[in-house]
């Protein structure tokens, strides 16, 4: 059986200190940790079926493209992660070329979940927003 990376992947002592510094340099408060992280990436990836979309911010500043990956495209080590958004609708099978396309609400299923880890978030449109860091950043995140 092969070990898949968790929260802490890929984290040494060059990861931590630009970490630190830019923690330090933002006034960063930290909302989230390794175990919280671990809870959510061990559920994401025992789900069957339809597995929600995500994406993060780097407390660097760098916003990811949307993924579907939970095994190794996550943005490891999470100490970087300042939010991570978890897109909450699920396109529904097409009942014809012509009819418009319908969506699967996961928002209260998600939710549930991110509220029993203990996450710091908040929901908007069909979008779920994870804090890793305080204060909560708004970049690019729908409207209400």
């Amino acid at each position: 059986m092969t070990e898949l990376p968790m929260a802490d992947a890929r984290q040494n002592d060059k990861s931590r200190k630009v970490i630190q510094t830019a923690i330090k340099e933002r006034n960063l408060a930290g909302a989230a940790n390794n175990t919280k992280w671990n809870e959510l990436i061990t559920h994401m990836r025992q789900r069957s079926g339809w597995v929600p979309s995500y994406r993060s911010k780097s407390i660097t500043g760098h916003i990811s493209g949307w993924d579907v990956e939970w095994f190794y495209h996550l943005p490891f080590p999470f100490a970087y992660v300042e939010w991570l958004d978890i897109g909450l609708w699920q396109e529904a099978p097409s009942l014809g070329v012509l009819l418009p396309r319908t969506y699967i609400d996961h928002t209260e299923e998600i939710s549930q979940v991110i509220s029993q880890i203990g996450f710091e978030f908040e929901v908007k449109a069909d979008v779920l927003r994870i804090r890793g860091y305080l204060p909560k950043s708004f970049d690019d995140f729908p409207p209400a």
